[in-house]
């Protein structure tokens, strides 16, 4: 059985998503209209925190990776009921999305394949520096579809960057970046992601 957002993966893409402090409620209106303009029943637990902010921007996405997406960066949790999606608190344990992953062979090839020909950055802040590098993977990607490039719960996009490069695939500058900010990296299907850099245990 699909999930609600597996479901909404089989749906058209849109070109541009994208929330600058998006509230809760916001979120939730997003995803209320469901695909041919059919509206979906959401139930919020009432442990819900209704003080979540949303940002983020995707290119070439489904509604329902979207919402995926904004729901692990807001802190919450979904889950298809029969007759509507119930939104829960985010469990500690909780793991990704499966059908987020999903093809992330390609985008590590497409990060790989585009080539920057000069990066360079002097004590920007981190959430301009992957603005700039997701606008340049669409500019330089021959079919224009470039990488999607999202922080993490937690990841601070205030973080100071500084580097210059020339010539190097996108996959590699944001190693870099993530290796400046002290951040992991998980590539999706549709997107990378900066994170938060796990403890490793002594």
């Amino acid at each position: 059985m699909l999930s609600a957002a597996e479901g909404c993966a089989q749906a058209a893409r849109i070109k541009k998503v994208e929330f600058d402090e998006a509230s809760l409620e916001d979120l939730i209106d997003f995803l209320r209209e469901g695909a041919a303009g059919k509206t979906r029943n959401i139930l919020v637990d009432p442990r819900m925190k209704k003080e979540i902010r949303v940002t983020l921007t995707l290119h070439d996405v489904t509604k329902g990776v979207a919402f995926a997406y904004a729901a692990e960066l807001g802190g919450f949790d979904y889950r298809e009921e029969r007759h509507a999606i119930r939104i829960v608190p985010r469990s500690p344990k909780a793991t990704v999305k499966a059908f987020l992953k999903r093809g992330n062979p390609m985008t590590l090839r497409r990060a790989s394949e585009i080539v920057m020909p000069k990066v360079e950055f002097d004590e920007a802040e981190l959430r301009q520096v992957i603005d700039d590098i997701a606008t340049a993977s669409r500019q330089l990607d021959s079919r224009k579809k470039g990488i999607n490039v999202l922080l993490g719960p937690g990841v601070d996009p205030s973080t100071p960057v500084t580097f210059q490069l020339q010539n190097v695939p996108v996959a590699e500058v944001l190693k870099y970046v993530a290796d400046f900010a002290r951040l992991d990296i998980r590539t999706d299907g549709n997107a990378v992601v900066l994170l938060k850099r796990r403890k490793v245990a002594r």
